[in-house]
């Protein structure tokens, strides 16, 4: 949808973003992000869980980034939009879940 050059460091920012939550270090981003349940304690397997969702959710989306960034064709848009939602779908379903 951008320029490759934006979709290739978007990729990169998510694939990091990634990392630290699949390193259980993505506590502090959790926080800066959660506003009103900032202060809803989770025990340790819990948060672990939740941070593995989000990493999850961060891998698929920077996937979406790279198909972006090397696929240029007119309907990538709509595929890239598809992936997100179905990946959105997804994480909802799995915190509910656990």
């Amino acid at each position: 949808m951008f320029t490759p050059e934006f979709d290739l460091f978007m990729a990169v920012l998510l694939g990091v973003l990634a990392v630290v939550f699949f390193m259980g270090k993505g506590r502090g981003i959790l926080d800066a992000f959660s506003g009103k349940y900032k202060d809803k304690k989770r025990d340790p397997v819990e948060e672990r869980k939740y941070q593995t969702a989000i990493g999850i959710f961060l891998v698929v989306l920077g996937v979406a980034e790279l198909l972006m960034a090397f696929i240029r064709h007119p309907y990538m848009g709509i595929v890239s939009v598809a992936i997100s939602v179905a990946d959105l779908i997804y994480i909802m379903i799995y915190i509910r879940k656990h």
